[in-house]
């Protein structure tokens, strides 16, 4: 990882909880609609989750041709998009929902169309509503498959009440939302 970025020195590490899925066991999406793994979304990418040991997860991306950016390669902002729902997958550990708050890519090669992406995420540590957490890319299948990792991401995640997404959940689902400001005639 290229760029610079220092964790908290009192980080609390958290434990697997008992109810958490078994090493190789799916994990849930956390919304049909979500354009990283919902399956609702038919203009998503359609990734899959599955837990590890520990508080690790692994996704997988197919590095179709419409996710192309420069010519033959995959777009950094859906590498980006694909780090961003691999690490917030891996808060799932916590039992409590969260929403990004900083994310930081490293891109080490160029990954080809047709590729098959594995990414591995851990929650490195919490203080209070921050989630720290890490993860990497490597192509496993597909062209220029290999160990190597491809890219590196850090993140900072925000724990938050499951009523955060209320009301723009109302909204996408066809539900009035309730008036602000306690005016009924808004």
């Amino acid at each position: 990882m290229s760029g610079t970025w220092t964790l908290p020195d009192d980080l609390e590490i958290p434990r697997r909880p008992d109810i958490f899925p078994a090493p190789g066991a799916a994990l849930p999406q956390h919304w049909a609609k979500c354009f990283g793994c919902g399956d609702d979304q038919p203009a998503g990418i359609a990734m899959g989750f599955a837990a590890t040991e520990g508080i690790e997860v692994t996704g997988r991306l197919e590095v179709e041709s419409r996710y192309q950016g420069g010519p033959g390669v995959i777009h950094g902002g859906i590498l980006t998009t694909a780090f961003d729902e691999t690490q917030g997958i891996a808060c799932m550990v916590l039992g409590t929902a969260v929403v990004t708050g900083h994310l930081q890519i490293d891109f080490a090669r160029p990954i080809p169309l047709g590729s098959v992406l594995e990414f591995r995420a851990r929650v490195d540590g919490t203080i209070r509503r921050k989630v720290y957490t890490s993860a990497e890319a490597r192509i496993v299948d597909g062209p220029n498959a290999s160990d190597d990792v491809v890219a590196t991401s850090r993140g900072l995640f925000l724990t938050i009440e499951p009523e955060h997404f209320t009301p723009m959940r109302e909204f996408v689902d066809g539900v009035p939302t309730k008036p602000s400001f306690g005016d009924s005639t808004l």
